[in-house]
């Protein structure tokens, strides 16, 4: 990857904050429309978190091109969402990567990976992409203030000089994994631009459990189980799935899959759940 180390320019159309996927894909199309664009990415190369994407494997998108359909699983994002993909779908996101020579396959569930199942693979594309579309980048580059001025960003500060432009885009992403960047800096700057915030909760992740005996028992994997959950003894929802228990508590298929429905039961109490190991056997 390439990396500008001389003096920055002054002024840009476009700054993207982020050099992850949403910021690399944002930049590069930006710079395709003739835009003069500047990627600013704080770690030393871009895409850190692209690498362990799908336990090495990205997968990248779900293979559901009815929109409603696809939007049903955000929850209460899902109305926010439709604008965006109606300009971006699914199928668009299946073109693109076939442009960069990045064919993706269907596996089970409609999960979409790249053909060769190699994480940096995507990441390598990406980072071409956006630097065959004419990018400036700058990599191991911290912003440190975004100025504003009613209500409109005027330009932000870093380590290595501050810049402007008539366009910014925050691609910080979130805190999922800070040993990769995600550190929930954007956060930060959108407060101190007087947005509202909502505490990041955890979604698609594994779930820790206060019960000792599942450590003994770790790296199991049950292929067909039904987990329900209760919020204060009372029964909130059910799933099945694919169930692999780990040296803290539970993951697997079926527990990333009920993780932000756990996560917002526990904002109001105590979650309980139990495992049916047979739930296609009628209990009578």
């Amino acid at each position: 990857m390439k990396s500008t180390k001389q003096k920055l320019q002054q002024v840009y159309d476009v700054i993207v904050i982020g050099g992850g996927a949403s910021g690399m894909m944002a930049a590069g199309i930006a710079a395709k429309q003739g835009n003069k664009v500047l990627l600013i990415e704080k770690n030393r190369i871009l895409g850190e978190k692209l690498k362990i994407t799908g336990g090495g494997r990205c997968n990248i998108t779900n293979a559901e091109f009815d929109v409603r359909k696809f939007l049903m699983n955000y929850g209460s994002a899902e109305p926010f969402l439709y604008s965006a993909f109606s300009q971006f779908g699914v199928q668009g996101t299946f073109d693109f990567f076939a442009s960069l020579d990045i064919p993706l396959v269907v596996q089970a569930r409609k999960r979409a990976f790249p053909e060769s199942e190699h994480a940096i693979d995507v990441r390598n594309s990406m980072i071409r992409f956006v630097e065959q579309s004419g990018v400036t980048i700058i990599a191991d580059t911290y912003v440190m203030r975004i100025f504003s001025e009613t209500n409109r960003i005027t330009g932000i500060e870093t380590n290595r000089g501050s810049v402007t432009a008539a366009r910014y885009i925050i691609a910080t992403g979130g805190m999922s994994h800070p040993e990769t960047g995600s550190t929930g800096d954007g956060f930060n700057w959108l407060r101190s631009l007087g947005h509202t915030v909502k505490t990041p909760t955890p979604t698609i992740v594994p779930l820790a459990v206060a019960d000792p005996w599942i450590a003994d028992i770790s790296g199991v994997s049950l292929s067909f189980m039904k987990i329900t959950f209760y919020l204060d003894g009372k029964k909130s929802f059910s799933k099945t799935g694919k169930l692999l228990f780990t040296h803290f508590g539970l993951s697997g298929p079926l527990i990333l899959n009920s993780s932000q429905q756990v996560a917002q039961l526990l904002e109001s109490g105590i979650v309980t759940a139990t495992i049916d190991l047979y739930p296609d056997t009628d209990s009578g």
